[in-house]
């Protein structure tokens, strides 16, 4: 911080192995085992890759995202993903050395509204960054290779991985000014930093200065994808959520319990790495997350 099944496709410019995954179903409160399995596979082969614990490229393993050489081979993987997941993925280069990989899913019908769901690669110096915030990448992956298979979608969605968050959010400052000088619609804006440590198992997430009604979003995706677990509400400002909502967009960040004492002790530190990960957390949360997209983008064809 500052399905229903899954089909295995291969990632022609990486090699690697992509599940596309329908993990999902609205209005259903529970997926079945092997569903849930393969979304942790989906998601642990991305933080594996991004960390080092597997190749990104043939012969490269990373051990960060800090450098302008080692942020441009975590671009080209990203961009990969989101082809190989059905999207047209798109660079927005800010200054140099630093560049935002991000995909637009359409509405299906007619809309000016717009979404964004990301969370940002880069890691802290000598860290390899697992948690922070390769999970958030992960989670942005897996509700987007979901919503992509929705047949109806009433509001577009901007899926972002954003640059240099740890340099100041100095990407997503980028992009939220991106956004305001096309004078698009931003209905809401959510961001993912640091999802993969649950030391207690309660599964509990928090929301960062949450915007009016980001709550009972939360509350109501709760109840779709069968999450049962606390959602707390904080006052913490200090990740990309916030580049959003100093431009006057509605903005939320969502965390493990980052404030409330149950956040990974390995932050910006060499012991942030994929095996401290809890994928089955990630999972939960990105259900939940997958829900609260459906809802913002309903109706839905069943």
């Amino acid at each position: 911080m500052n399905s229903t099944r899954g089909i295995l496709r291969d990632s022609c410019s990486t090699g690697v192995a992509v599940l596309v995954l329908m993990a999902l179903l609205p209005g259903r409160n529970v997926i079945g085992q092997e569903q849930s399995d393969a979304l942790e596979h989906f998601q642990r082969e991305i933080v594996m890759r991004l960390t080092g614990g597997a190749e990104i490229s043939p012969g490269v393993r990373l051990s960060d995202r800090t450098s302008p050489e080692n942020r441009a081979v975590v671009r080209d993987y990203l961009a990969s993903l989101l082809d190989s997941l059905g999207f047209d993925p798109q660079r927005q280069p800010y200054r140099e050395n630093g560049e935002n990989v991000y995909a637009l899913l359409p509405a299906t019908l007619q809309s000016d509204e717009y979404i964004v769901l990301g969370a940002h690669f880069d890691s802290a110096r000598q860290s390899p960054g697992a948690n922070d915030d390769a999970t958030g990448c992960a989670a942005v992956l897996g509700a987007a290779s979901y919503l992509v298979s929705l047949q109806e979608r009433s509001r577009n969605i901007y899926f972002v991985l954003f640059d240099e968050e740890e340099r100041g959010l100095v990407g997503s400052r980028a992009f939220a000014g991106m956004l305001q000088e096309e004078e698009l619609t931003v209905v809401a804006v959510h961001t993912i930093d640091q999802m993969g440590w649950d030391a207690d198992g309660d599964q509990a997430i928090e929301l960062e200065l949450p915007y009016t009604g980001a709550l009972e979003l939360y509350r109501e995706a709760a109840k779709v994808s069968g999450y049962s677990s606390q959602l707390h509400v904080t006052e913490e400002p200090g990740s990309d959520h916030s580049a959003f909502r100093r431009l006057g967009m509605p903005a939320v960040g969502l965390t493990e319990e980052y404030r409330n004492g149950d956040t990974t002790p390995h932050i910006h530190r060499p012991g942030d790495t994929w095996d401290t990960v809890d994928f089955d957390y990630l999972a939960a949360v990105t259900r939940l997350i997958q829900s609260a997209m459906v809802i913002l983008t309903g109706p839905v064809s069943p």
